[in-house]
């Protein structure tokens, strides 16, 4: 997934096709069958000043009928969707496909503001997905392009749209956990320098292994979860900076990976403006230009006791 701003004159906003699908009346029948305009279908619940959030969901097909623009001489086939919002509302759209790369272009009521880019860029291996964030700036009615990475691609896809209201987010988000995550966020733009404490002894192995990579590690009393304190690893003479910390450590593995889910949505909200990469069961990251967050399960083994310990563990970089 990625997301940046194009020039307003490249792709999509040069319309060569002018077909909408829609229903044809049948004759004869006392029913009229009314044309359904696409444009509308993720509209249909904008959200009302009583509610924190809405939703919209839809399935739909790109088709050689469809809108399209011009790619390098191909057809680039898209769908066109009127989204209302109003100004500090956080739109999420997740965009979904089996049959091609998807990508997204969202234009502002003001149409000389440049379109607003989000794709999935990983290789296409049988399924694409793609989560845009989007926090609205101004009151309108916004045009959602969807569309696939690829030219000439055609097939089914879904999109989820859901709307909340300005903070509604954040506050689903523990405020220990986003407060101390937004200090390390802040720690970190000087190396975390400000909270280093004494540099960590090592054993002489470790101390060798240390040197070839140049690596420094220093105690740190910076905690993301009250209670759980991390390092902060210097590398190339201080260069590179990460504050690394055990977040969780048990014997009972569905433990462990319970606190991990349970992180892993408070991150997606905590990052949502970020680049998610895709995760598993055990591993969950997302990044931006200048930082990388990463949750992740590891095992290890208490040599004492002879058991088998999984941790929870959390990096900044």
């Amino acid at each position: 997934m990625k997301k940046v701003l194009f020039i307003g004159s490249i792709l999509l906003l040069s319309v060569t096709t002018f077909a909408q699908k829609k229903k044809t009346p049948k004759k004869g029948n006392s029913k009229t069958t009314v044309a359904v305009d696409s444009t509308n279908l993720l509209n249909v619940n904008p959200l009302k000043p009583s509610q924190s959030q809405s939703e919209d969901y839809i399935t739909a097909s790109l088709i050689s009928k469809d809108l399209s623009s011009n790619k390098n001489g191909q057809k680039q086939y898209y769908d066109s969707y009127k989204i209302t919002l109003h100004a500090g509302e956080e739109m999420i759209i997740e965009h979904q496909s089996s049959d091609f790369r998807v990508m997204l272009g969202l234009k502002s009521p003001n149409k000389s503001v440049n379109t607003e880019f989000s794709y999935d860029a990983n290789p296409f291996s049988g399924n694409s997905f793609n989560k845009f964030h989007f926090t609205a700036p101004t009151t309108g009615t916004y045009t959602l392009l969807a569309t696939s990475m690829d030219a000439g691609q055609v097939g089914r896809y879904s999109i989820r749209k859901t709307i909340y209201a300005p903070n509604a987010l954040e506050s689903k988000v523990d405020a220990t956990l986003s407060k101390n995550f937004k200090a390390l966020l802040t720690s970190k733009k000087v190396k975390f320098k400000d909270i280093l404490e004494e540099k960590i002894k090592v054993a002489r192995k470790e101390k060798a292994m240390d040197k070839a990579t140049g690596q420094d590690k220093y105690n740190t009393k910076a905690e993301l979860i009250p209670g759980k304190s991390g390092i902060v690893v210097l590398e190339n003479e201080g260069m590179n900076a990460s504050y690394k910390s055990v977040l969780w450590e048990s014997e009972n593995e569905d433990e462990v990976k319970s606190q991990f889910q349970q992180l892993v949505k408070q991150f997606q909200i905590l990052t949502r403006s970020w680049l998610e990469q895709p995760s598993t069961d055990l591993s969950y990251s997302a990044s931006t230009d200048q930082d990388i967050v990463s949750l992740s399960i590891s095992t290890t083994e208490d040599k004492k006791k002879k058991k088998k310990l999984y941790q929870l563990n959390f990096s900044l970089n």
